[in-house]
């Protein structure tokens, strides 16, 4: 690639940022998930009477106010003063399209999920984000014993990019391995 080509790339990607900026701007709701597709990905998952299910990112309550009616549900929202990263108890899930932008924020999320988490941890994001789950962040959490079992991609005409429903459990499938060697 000519490095003509890679500053068209480059001033492409920028436009596009901007103009999601601007979107996101004009309408706050264009980043938040549609109920339906929250309906449809929760009905991929098996919950059990009395699950504690917690929403860390509420919003517009697209995941929480779908999810089922044998389960104990909870939320934060930051807007609410509710801060996901101050939650102090344990659950049986964790079901959220968290900030992952700025990434170290996500990876931030993704830590206090698996501190207070029981049973699995699935999460809404865009397929870069998949980035923050780096050989040496893999490492940490095997060691913590939580593995990426599971992707489930959807798309959103709203959103750029298609997005994964990422399944993160107790159980190693094996799917994900990896290399902490650089080359």
């Amino acid at each position: 690639m000519s490095w003509e080509q890679v500053k068209t790339n480059i001033e492409y990607k920028q436009r596009e940022t901007k103009n999601l900026a601007k979107q996101i701007e004009a309408d706050k709701s264009i980043v938040m998930t549609n109920p339906e597709m929250a309906k449809y990905l929760l009905s991929l998952i098996q919950f059990e009477d009395n699950d504690i299910v917690l929403e860390p990112c509420k919003g517009d309550g697209a995941f929480y106010n779908n999810f089922p009616d044998n389960v104990q549900k909870r939320y934060c929202e930051i807007d609410e003063d509710l801060d996901f990263l101050e939650y102090q108890h344990q659950v049986d899930y964790c079901i959220s399209n968290p900030p992952f932008v700025p990434r170290k924020l996500f990876w931030e999320f993704n830590k206090k999920a698996m501190e207070i988490t029981k049973k699995k941890i699935y999460w809404l994001i865009n397929m870069s984000s998949l980035n923050v789950f780096t050989p040496k962040r893999l490492e940490e959490m095997s060691l913590l014993g939580w593995y990426i079992n599971s992707f489930h991609i959807v798309a959103d005409k709203r959103w750029f990019g298609r997005y994964t429903f990422v399944e993160i459990s107790r159980e190693d499938k094996g799917i994900m391995n990896w290399l902490q060697k650089v080359f």
